[in-house]
């Protein structure tokens, strides 16, 4: 099964919801070993995990739309800096594409697609991990999110026209109706939420164009640093490792869900190694600091998790066939760098 990953901010809301409907959320947390990013909302965590988290919240609490309750608890915010870009777009039909072009920055195991025909909108969402992993509970939990999402940015009393799930009826269709106020639909092909498409090019009262495009051209820079696919997931992980002062193969492959050999493994299979890609990202960041920076290069050994000024100075040297030293000179006198 693929890997992919969702940023620790999925969980805002989950133990307090668990523990409303009468079940232990410290207990789910931890027996889903999500403990510690329930508190790190920058983290990134198993895609897979957190949908098997879901599914044990059910089971906790005994009921089975907990999604859609979820979704009472998760706002603009759990999308981090693409939920800024969307408050700052000009009108809905900007926000909600921003939304389609940079899910991968919250979710990469997922994509949200909209489209207009005959005048109607036609909001979508589906799971890349369908077939292989419990996703009922999330498609109630995004279509929740989706249509507060709608009510924020254009006004709290509107409603869908129809939504569309792919999931059975339930036996209780009362808490569906009371949060979309409109026709349900179930068994569809696919998850669909539709709505009058003039309401697209409203503007909207938050808008701010500069910072807009500004927040835009930043999410764009970080979509080619990481990209959507196996070793750009690698990277992130490492990326957020790093700041935690333990960068070793056993904590990202926790975080993937998998053991170390496993993750070793699917490595080789994209001819690639764990060292190469901690090698990239740290020397990555250690460019970025030696251009822009003053800072002692002991503190940016330390930063690096290496275990001394030494170390750093031998692996960067090997790297790029001159010490940090050197390099930070040529990048500040403007010359040539080495790569």
């Amino acid at each position: 099964m693929q890997n992919y990953l969702v940023r620790g901010s999925a969980l805002e809301g989950i133990r307090a919801t668990i523990d409303s409907l009468g079940g232990d959320g410290e207990s789910v947390l931890r027996k889903a070993g999500l403990m510690v990013a329930e508190h790190d909302p920058q983290s990134w965590i198993s895609y897979h995990r957190f949908l098997l988290l879901l599914e044990e919240s059910v089971r906790a609490t005994q009921c089975p739309h907990f999604g859609l309750k979820l979704s009472y608890q998760q706002g603009i915010n759990i999308l981090g800096p693409v939920g800024f870009v969307i408050r700052q777009a000009p009108d809905l039909r900007s926000a909600l594409r921003q939304l389609t072009i940079h899910f991968a920055h919250h979710n990469q195991g997922a994509d949200v697609s909209i489209r207009v025909e005959n005048g109607i909108a036609l909001w979508g969402f589906s799971c890349k991990l369908e077939g292989e992993a419990p996703v009922r509970q999330q498609l109630d939990l995004v279509t929740g999110i989706g249509v507060n999402l709608i009510r924020l940015l254009y006004k709290p009393e509107w409603s869908p026209k129809a939504v569309y799930f792919p999931h059975s009826v339930p036996d209780n269709i009362h808490p569906y109706r009371e949060l979309f106020r409109c026709p349900i639909n179930f068994d569809a092909d696919q998850l669909l939420m539709t709505f009058d498409a003039a309401i697209l090019d409203i503007p909207l009262s938050n808008a701010n164009p500069q910072l807009h495009k500004l927040l835009d051209q930043h999410l764009n820079e970080m979509r080619l640093l990481y990209p959507d696919d196996y070793c750009g997931q690698v990277r992130h992980l490492i990326n957020q490792a790093l700041t935690t002062g333990d960068c070793s193969i056993e904590r990202v492959a926790s975080h993937l869900a998998v053991g170390k050999r496993t993750l070793q493994r699917q490595l080789r299979s994209h001819n690639t190694r764990y060292q190469d890609l901690l090698e990239e990202v740290r020397f990555t960041i250690a460019k970025r600091y030696l251009r822009e920076s003053n800072g002692s290069l002991t503190a940016l050994a330390d930063m690096l998790c290496y275990s001394d000024l030494s170390t750093f100075s031998t692996a960067f040297r090997h790297y790029h066939g001159v010490s940090p030293r050197n390099w930070r000179k040529h990048a500040s006198t403007g010359l040539s760098s080495p790569a």
